[in-house]
This record gives C-alpha cells, sequence and structure tokens, in this order.
C-alpha cells in the first residue's frame, strides 16, 4: 500500500480522556497532508467518553483520520447489540457504566446518538501502510499476508504476553495500544503508544516515521470514577445490569461455577445451579473468595470479593458478593 501523507500520527488509548485529547491534537502540526490514526478503546473508565467521540468526529472533518477498533468499543457494541450477552456484563466490569453516564439523558437512562453508533460501528481492526501495521492490541505469529480478520479478530483486539513477548518479524513495525506502560516501548517489532493517561498517566501521539512523540499529561489525577447511577433504589448506588455471566470460584483444591442474575463493578448476584454439589454449602456470608468473571480465557476478569447475603428462591441458592478488587483483562 504506497504512502502518500507526509506524516502519521498514532494516539494510543484515550479511555475517556477527552479534555488530554484535545489538548495533545492542538500540539500536532496536523493539515490534509497528514494521516491521524487512532488506536482504539475511546471509551470507558474516564468520565468523558462522550466528548471523546464529538472531538473525532470534528476532526474527521478536517484531516483525514483513521479510527481502529479497540476491544472496549467491541464490548460496548455487545452491550447494544445482546444486552445479556458476557460481552455486555465484560462491558461493565471493565468501566463500560462511565461510558453511559456520559451518554445519560435523565437519571439512570442513557441514549447514544445515531452518528456516535455509526462511528462505533464503522471502526476497523487495522491499518496498514509500506512501512507500518497500525492495529489496537497485537498480533499472533503469523505473516501479514496470512492474516485473517475472522479467525484472528479477538487476538487483534485482545492479546497481551504472547505478542508482547514474541521476537516474530511481521516484515512492518507494528504499532499498538491496550498494554499501558509508564514510556513508549520501542521494540525491534514493534512500538506500544499507551501510556495509560486514563490511569494518571499520559495521552501520547508518536509521529512516524520520525518517532517523534508528543504527550499530554493527566490534567486531573484526583478525579473520582463515575459510573450510572441507580435512581430507583435507594440502597444501590450504581445501576445493576441483568444477564448471566459465567462466575468461577476458588474453593481451595477445587473451584464452583456460577452464573449472575444481576451484576455491577461493586457487587453481583449469583446463583449456584440447582443440581448443587456434594461438596455441600458453597459459601457463607462473611467469607472471602477470589475468582474469574467471564468465558473467554483472554477476556477473563480476576475479582476479589466477600458474600455479604445468602437467600432461596425455589430450587436455586443466590449468594450477594460485595466485589473489593477488580482486575481488568
Amino acid at each position: 500500500m504506497s504512502e502518500r501523507y507526509k506524516a502519521i500520527y498514532a494516539i494510543g488509548d484515550v479511555h475517556g480522556c477527552a479534555t488530554e485529547l484535545q489538548l495533545l491534537l492542538r500540539k500536532l502540526p496536523l493539515d490534509r497532508g497528514t494521516l491521524v490514526v487512532f488506536l482504539g478503546d475511546y471509551v470507558d473508565r474516564g468520565s468523558q467518553s462522550r466528548q471523546v467521540i464529538e472531538t473525532i468526529l470534528e476532526l474527521k472533518k478536517k484531516v483525514p483520520v483513521v479510527a481502529l477498533k479497540g476491544n472496549h468499543e467491541a464490548m460496548l457494541l455487545d452491550f447494544l447489540d445482546h444486552p445479556e450477552s458476557a460481552g455486555a456484563g465484560l462491558f461493565i466490569m471493565n468501566g463500560g457504566s462511565a461510558t453511559l453516564v456520559s451518554y445519560e439523558t435523565e437519571p439512570g437512562r442513557f441514549a447514544i446518538p445515531p452518528e456516535h453508533e455509526a462511528f462505533f460501528r464503522g471502526l476497523r481492526l487495522s491499518h496498514e501502510t509500506e512501512e507500518y501495521f497500525f492495529v489496537h492490541a497485537g498480533l499472533p505469529d503469523v505473516p501479514l499476508e496470512s492474516l485473517d480478520e475472522r479467525k484472528h479478530g479477538d487476538q487483534m483486539l485482545w492479546i497481551r504476553s504472547s505478542f508482547l513477548a514474541s521476537g516474530f518479524d511481521w516484515k512492518k513495525k507494528i504499532v499498538h495500544g491496550h498494554t499501558p506502560v509508564a514510556e513508549v516501548e520501542f521494540k525491534r517489532n514493534r512500538v506500544n503508544v499507551d501510556t495509560g493517561c486514563v490511569y494518571n498517566g499520559r495521552l501520547t501521539a508518536i509521529e512516524l516515521p520520525g518517532e517523534n512523540l508528543y504527550s499530554v499529561e493527566k490534567r486531573d489525577k484526583s478525579e473520582a470514577a463515575v459510573f450510572l447511577r441507580d435512581h430507583s433504589h435507594a440502597s444501590r448506588v450504581a445501576m445493576r445490569f441483568k444477564g448471566a455471566l459465567r462466575v468461577i470460584i476458588d474453593k481451595g483444591i477445587h473451584t464452583r461455577e456460577f452464573e449472575t442474575l444481576n451484576y455491577n463493578q461493586f457487587g453481583l448476584l449469583i446463583r449456584e445451579p440447582a443440581a448443587g454439589s456434594p461438596l455441600g454449602p458453597s459459601l457463607q456470608v462473611g467469607e472471602a473468595v477470589t475468582g474469574v468473571i467471564g468465558t473467554r480465557a483472554w477476556a477473563e476478569m480476576s475479582f476479589v470479593g466477600v458474600v455479604v447475603r445468602t437467600e432461596t428462591r425455589g430450587d436455586d441458592t443466590l449468594y450477594g458478593v460485595k466485589v473489593t478488587s477488580l482486575s481488568a483483562p
């Protein structure tokens, strides 16, 4: 593919940091002869997801822009298309409630404008030039000419350790984000531009081929987390979402499998299958628990919590688990 731009500016994960994005764009010497490539993850965790999309849509009117899909946009689309799916649950547990509150129309309700939904649905998995291959998370160890988005698409959105440790020669330098680093990471076969703005780091752009760096520090490092609040239940701080997420809890030499009836990033209401287990009662009030949420190995979330209540509904035993720690995949 021939390159027709005098410079390309690749921007790492934004995650709702609209103020920082606007400041960064002002630093870049952009014109019609330059290309901006966004590496995905525009939404979630930060408080200004809607404003990030508005900023990118305005930028597209002025200069050439390529916007790639991140795993967070993939989870958002799962939530929009299949709100009771595991993908939808991962969206909420990964900070998606912060995205929904940025689109809030009235207390507890949200609506994503058609132009924004079209933006999410139109995102590409990759962009390629003569020297570079741009992707959100990374690639498996296969030649670029053998890359199949239907087969390898999940890895392009989610991959971490195997790609980061890989010495594979893709014949082009891979430019990616997804895994936060303190400084832009230059390797022989790749460069990582995600400098963790939403985690009180920086939002960074790299100019190619010159490899000049532009960055903006997180402006408000004391900013509180935001989430869609539940205004109909006084006892709930955040909205609960319905859906059957697979939950595996570690019981020492055994593991036990549950599914959620509803959940948010602070708690789970989980159901034990009616068949039960010969191991006896699963969980006790006050018991500390650790486990994973999810069905796909690369997208599972680890959590730590404590059982705060139990109840019986028909043949089912239900447990309320307060989540005290949640680690993103």
